[in-house]
C-alpha cells in the first residue's frame, strides 16, 4: 500500500498530518466549554422547550431525587446544630441543586442528547402485552421444568452413590479430624 510495483514509493501516499495538541481539544476549546456551561447557569430561557419534553423531565426528576436525598443526609448530619443551620443549609443545598439541575437539562449539548435520545426511544416498536405474557410464562416454565429435572438427576446420582457407600450421609465421625 503506497508502493509502486517495483517497491518504491508511490508520489501519492502521504503521511496523515500530525496534531500538535495529541488529539484532544484545545485549552482555548476548553476553555470555551466551560464559559458556555457557566454562563447557561445563570440564564433563564427554555432551549428548544417542545422537544424531549418527556426525557427532560425523568431526567431532571431522577437527578432531582438525587439531590433530595443528599439534601436529607446532609439535614441527619447537622443533628447537633442549631434549628436555622440544620435546615438552612440542607435547603440552600436542595434550592442550588435544584437550579443546577433545571439548567442542566436546558444546556444545549445535554438538551440534543435528551431529544436524540427520546427520538430513537419512539422508533422502538414495543412488545405487546399479551405478547409479554406468554413469553413470561414460556420462561418460568422452562426454568422449573430444568430444575425439576436437575433435581431428579441430583436425588438419582445421590441415590445410587448412597447404595455404593461411596457417600455416607449422617456419618460425622472422621469429619474435622486430622486422622
Amino acid at each position: 500500500m503506497g508502493k509502486l510495483k517495483d517497491g518504491s514509493p508511490s508520489a501519492s501516499a502521504k503521511t496523515p498530518p500530525v496534531k500538535p495538541s495529541g488529539g484532544g481539544p484545545s485549552s482555548r476549546e476548553s476553555k470555551r466549554a466551560w464559559t458556555l456551561f457557566f454562563t447557561n447557569l445563570v440564564k433563564t430561557d427554555l432551549y428548544k422547550p417542545v422537544q424531549g419534553k418527556r426525557a427532560r423531565y425523568l431526567t431532571g426528576g431522577v437527578l432531582g431525587l438525587i439531590a433530595a436525598l443528599a439534601a436529607w443526609h446532609l439535614y441527619d448530619r447537622l443533628e447537633t446544630y442549631s434549628i436555622a443551620t440544620r435546615y438552612g443549609i440542607p435547603t440552600l443545598a436542595a434550592l442550588a441543586a435544584g437550579w443546577f439541575v433545571y439548567r442542566l437539562v436546558q444546556y444545549p449539548p445535554f438538551a440534543e442528547f435528551l431529544i436524540a435520545t427520546e427520538a430513537e426511544m419512539n422508533k422502538v416498536s414495543w412488545t405487546t402485552r399479551s405478547d409479554l405474557e406468554r413469553a413470561t410464562v414460556v420462561v418460568l416454565s422452562t426454568v422449573f421444568l430444568i430444575s425439576l429435572f436437575l433435581f431428579g438427576v441430583d436425588w438419582l446420582w445421590s441415590s445410587l452413590l448412597k447404595l455404593l457407600r461411596v457417600i455416607r450421609i449422617g456419618d460425622t465421625s472422621s469429619f474435622g479430624s486430622n486422622g
